[in-house]
């Protein structure tokens, strides 16, 4: 019995019941919360586990860190294949100072397509993350091109052809149609589905509830809605 009570005081710090109990109710929360953001799949059988933007960035920064690809994979519970695709995707946005903006077209809470834009050159680089392709943003179409992607956009907002289009663009603060301004004021959210888009804008301004991650700039007279701003 001396022996438990003195690990529990080097390991713990104490030897209260009350107290260790209040260290274990706060080690299942913490556990169950890490669990939460990243899910392990013990028998790795099913589809691939996805990770959110905040498991991606840390991926990205242990990587920036020197910390080996299978280390990396091996805390997060996946394969070195999926990290590398995370860290593939975060060097182009780093190195390619003309992608400005990440949308992260999403069921529910789950990722279904990232579309990375550049707007300069009018090109996007689409990365799917689940193979229903009801679900996808371009469903079969593996690489989009601009046309496509304004399609796309316009399929994610209200018609022009809407009655009383002037007072609704007014309500949401917009004075003209723009696909692009309305799905950072709505987050591209329609009655009939659950779908909806996060926006990152690499320059710092966030939409959408999208994450703040400056991780490239625009270059100086690009604007993002007209392509070149006079």
């Amino acid at each position: 019995m001396d022996e438990m009570r003195e690990l529990c005081l080097r390991i713990f710090g104490t030897d209260r019941p009350e107290e260790l109990q209040t260290i274990a109710s706060k080690a299942e929360r913490y556990d169950r919360m890490f669990r939460q953001e990243y899910p392990v799949n013990s028998r790795n059988a099913g589809r691939k586990m996805k990770f959110a933007q905040d498991g991606q960035d840390a991926m990205n920064r242990m990587y920036q860190e020197g910390v080996p690809v299978k280390e990396i994979a091996r805390r997060f519970d996946t394969t070195r294949q999926t990290v590398y695709k995370y860290i593939k995707a975060a060097k182009r946005v780093r190195e390619n100072p003309y992608v400005s903006m990440r949308m992260n077209y999403k069921y529910k809470d789950q990722l279904c397509t990232t579309i990375d834009v550049d707007f300069y050159h009018k090109k996007i680089y689409v990365e799917n993350h689940t193979s229903d392709i009801i679900h996808r943003a371009f469903g079969v179409v593996q690489n989009p091109d601009w046309e496509r992607f304004e399609e796309f956009l316009e399929s994610r907002c209200f018609p022009q052809s809407r009655a009383e289009l002037k007072n609704v663009l007014r309500d949401i603060g917009l004075d003209s149609y723009d696909p692009l301004q309305i799905i950072e004021k709505t987050g591209g959210r329609m009655a009939e589905d659950k779908q909806w888009i996060e926006i990152v804008d690499f320059r710092g301004q966030d939409c959408c509830g999208g994450v703040n991650n400056p991780a490239a700039v625009l270059p100086a007279g690009i604007n993002h809605g007209n392509g070149w701003e006079k």
